[in-house]
């Protein structure tokens, strides 16, 4: 009899869509916070995680009297890390670029910093690209679900026309053996990416500029309003303060 009661009482809660129950109980302590190898925002270095975005979200801990979590960030494959904010209610991933098809799936704090998203080819090759549709006919590559391959999309191109790859090292990969004609790919962190990748930046060049990006934080969508709402208005103070300009000069993101 007992146990039918037990089950009585907890069946109704059984029923509900998990993040139902579950969203109730995030707290900023809750939080887990991914990252991917993306120089100068955020990258490994002799074992230590380093980066702008990494110390911008230190500050943030340090305003919002939030513990330092930095040695709990974990790192993964970009595509990896936006399955999970999506299918997760208490996920951090960062740095994230804000676009029209990311609005509708997660929360987004920022911005911090303003930079270019572009098509990058080979100076050799002298694409004379003046618009995005002159592109269209040729092969694109961006990492899977990165902010290069979410603009392409807001603008029209279908997924599979995009030649999409799981991390940064092999989309680079394949541009430095001409599989593709150009990667959609922020500026900054592409030419850092391919010298770890074996490619000669001076080689190559941002043939167009489609968008200036912001970055921030990502959300799981199931995060209260009120946390987001916290990180927002203590970034804001951050750069209003001048806190972020130092961490972005530090990391020559930004000049004098």
């Amino acid at each position: 009899m007992l146990k039918f009661v037990l089950f009585s009482l907890i069946a109704p809660f059984l029923l509900l869509p998990a993040n139902t129950v579950i969203s109730k109980e995030i707290t900023t302590d809750s939080l887990i916070y991914l990252t991917e190898d993306y120089p100068p925002h955020n990258y490994m270095e002799k074992g230590r995680l380093k980066g702008a975005s990494v110390e911008i979200l230190q500050l943030l801990w340090k305003k919002l009297g939030i513990p330092d979590k930095t040695s709990s960030i974990e790192m993964v494959p970009w595509a990896r890390g936006m399955s999970m904010i999506k299918h997760k209610p208490n996920i951090v991933l960062f740095s994230m670029g804000s676009s029209k098809e990311r609005a509708t799936q997660l929360h987004w704090v920022g911005p911090y910093y303003s930079h270019p998203i572009g098509l990058i080819g080979r100076k050799s090759a002298h694409y004379n690209i003046k618009t995005l549709n002159d592109a269209k006919n040729l092969k694109i590559g961006a990492v899977r679900d990165d902010i290069g391959n979410s603009i392409l999309l807001d603008f029209g191109f279908p997924q599979s026309s995009l030649e999409l790859s799981n991390n940064q090292n092999s989309l680079f990969l394949k541009l430095k053996y001409n599989r593709i004609n150009f990667i959609s790919y922020s500026k900054s962190p592409a030419f850092e990416g391919m010298k770890k990748a074996g490619l000669n930046p001076d080689e190559y060049e941002m043939v167009y500029e489609i968008i200036k990006s912001n970055s921030g934080f990502g959300f799981s969508k199931q995060v209260p309003q009120q946390i987001i709402d916290d990180f927002q208005h203590a970034l804001e103070d951050l750069v209003k303060n001048g806190a972020v300009k130092k961490v972005l000069l530090k990391y020559k993101l930004l000049t004098e």
